[in-house]
């Protein structure tokens, strides 16, 4: 049986080709095969150098740390500015708070003046005025020309308030500011004088801000 065509050894050490029927003139040098790599040995078994290692990690790199840096700048900023709007605030509220003691009147009036009633009326004739204007006050009438004045932080006082006929009779009355959402009250009286035919007119002052146009309601008692 014929050898299959290939490279086959010669006696001088070099290959000469077989083609299947004769030797042919087509020689070479030996050809070494490469050899095979070993197969790795799995993990714990004979072959291997040494236990497995983690890789490396490699440093962290420059644009991380910027971020980094970056980032707790501002934090850094943000409770900075946290902290001064806080003292701020705190400084605006003790400031509202020393300001509207101070416009705080230190005292109230806690009764009516000397000579008029404790009480107010309950009923009487009820009329309506503007400021200034006169009215009639039982037998006796208040004089046109009477205004508000300031009395300060506590309020509004009326001025200027005269009342005339009957001198001998007291009149007693109260005055009710209603305008621009007012709702403010006052007492007045004047007491019989039979040696003078204009007699002055004393008011509480009036608590609250009262404007210059209110309508004033007048309920008379005497």
């Amino acid at each position: 049986m014929s050898a299959p065509p290939g490279w086959h050894p010669q006696p001088d050490g070099r290959e000469r080709w077989w083609d299947g029927q004769q030797w042919t003139d087509h020689t070479r040098d030996p050809q070494v095969a490469p050899l095979a790599p070993a197969p790795a040995a799995p993990y714990g078994q004979a072959g291997t150098t040494g236990a497995w290692q983690p890789p490396q990690r490699s440093g962290m790199s420059g644009g991380a740390k910027g971020c980094l840096i970056a980032v707790a700048v501002l934090l850094l900023l943000l409770v900075v500015g946290a902290v001064v709007a806080v003292v701020l605030f705190a400084r605006n509220v003790s400031s509202a708070v020393d300001d509207a003691r101070s416009s705080f009147p230190s005292s109230l009036p806690t009764s009516l003046p000397s000579g008029l009633p404790s009480d107010l009326p309950n009923g009487g004739t009820t009329t309506t005025v503007r400021i200034g204007e006169g009215f009639p006050v039982g037998g006796a009438r208040v004089e046109d020309g009477w205004s508000l004045g300031d009395a300060g932080s506590v309020g509004r006082s009326i001025e200027g308030m005269r009342v005339t006929g009957s001198p001998d009779q007291p009149v007693f009355f109260t005055l009710r500011f209603t305008g621009g959402g007012a709702d403010a009250e006052t007492v007045c009286t004047a007491t019989g004088d039979s040696t003078s035919s204009s007699r002055e007119v004393t008011c509480v002052p009036v608590f609250g801000d009262v404007p210059d146009d209110s309508p004033v309601e007048v309920t008379s008692a005497l």
